[in-house]
């Protein structure tokens, strides 16, 4: 099967304004794209290709955790360097690429290739905030590169939550991992999270703003946005709105309950989702 190649993939970066030495946070649907030539590999190439040397890239190498206390398996499920990230095919050929840098915190794993991976990543650990990498990446005046249909234009949503002071219930979930001493050590899910269902409703904000760039790779919808301006608009709309980001499902457990300021009861999620089952079967 004739699938695009590396050359083509840089023309259709470099018409997203992408250039020499930018720094980019990468979200991508690698089967939006169509068929590559070499798969998630030609395209992270490609990438770098584009931005040189001076440039850098950086994805969300996220791992699984598991339900606590930990079962005997997943226990001996030690997060490390090459764990698999759980966020797509890209950010794993990232993580596979010779000259990756792998952040230290055992779940937000992120990875980054290019002159600043080290910079942005190497104090990156279980000691650090979660998301830290996005805070500076925004600081830094990164663009984030959202690639298909259903991807979220805007990354820093989870950094606005904090700045907007508003606070998860921690989910009974970690992963086993070894410190800087090599001790097995627990790390447990402490951080902003979950249904992103709710994340669209900031897009309109973006354009009426005029910060989103739109093309394609391949045959994927591309939208480029500065982290920055996303992180502003973001925490301004949460600090006015703290409910602002929760989806529409009633019968979502994150958004109704999960949250310090989530308004709603598990009798009413019980109700809506048992009235869903119903339909569903009707139907």
């Amino acid at each position: 099967m004739k699938g695009f190649t590396k050359e083509q993939l840089i023309e259709d970066i470099k018409k997203l304004g992408i250039e020499q030495g930018s720094l980019l946070h990468l979200k991508i649907s690698l089967k939006s794209i169509g068929w590559i030539d070499g798969g998630a590999s030609t395209l992270v190439d490609a990438f770098l290709d584009v931005v040189g040397p001076g440039g850098t890239i950086v994805g969300d190498g996220i791992v699984d955790t598991y339900p606590l206390p930990l079962s005997e398996t997943n226990a001996k499920k030690i997060s490390n360097e090459k764990s698999p990230a759980n966020t797509g095919a890209v950010v794993n050929a990232m993580i596979q690429h010779p000259g990756m840098v792998r952040s230290q915190h055992p779940v937000r794993k992120f990875v980054a290739i290019g002159k600043l991976a080290h910079n942005i990543i190497d104090n990156h650990t279980y000691k650090s905030y979660a998301d830290a990498v996005l805070e500076d990446l925004a600081a830094r005046g990164a663009l984030n590169i959202s690639v298909g249909k259903n991807v979220n234009w805007g990354t820093t949503i989870h950094v606005a939550q904090k700045n907007a002071g508003l606070i998860k219930k921690p989910e009974k979930k970690g992963i086993n991992f070894i410190d800087e001493n090599g001790n097995i050590q627990l790390c447990k899910v402490n951080w902003q999270g979950g249904c992103t269902r709710g994340y669209k409703k900031f897009h309109p904000f973006y354009q009426n703003a005029g910060i989103v760039t739109e093309g394609k790779i391949g045959n994927a919808i591309c939208h480029v946005t500065p982290m920055d301006q996303t992180l502003k608009i973001d925490t301004e709309i949460m600090k006015e709105n703290p409910d602002f980001f929760f989806c529409d499902d009633p019968t979502c457990k994150d958004c109704r309950l999960h949250w310090a300021h989530s308004k709603g009861s598990w009798l009413s999620v019980k109700w809506h989702s048992a009235i869903k089952i119903l339909k569903d079967k009707l139907h």
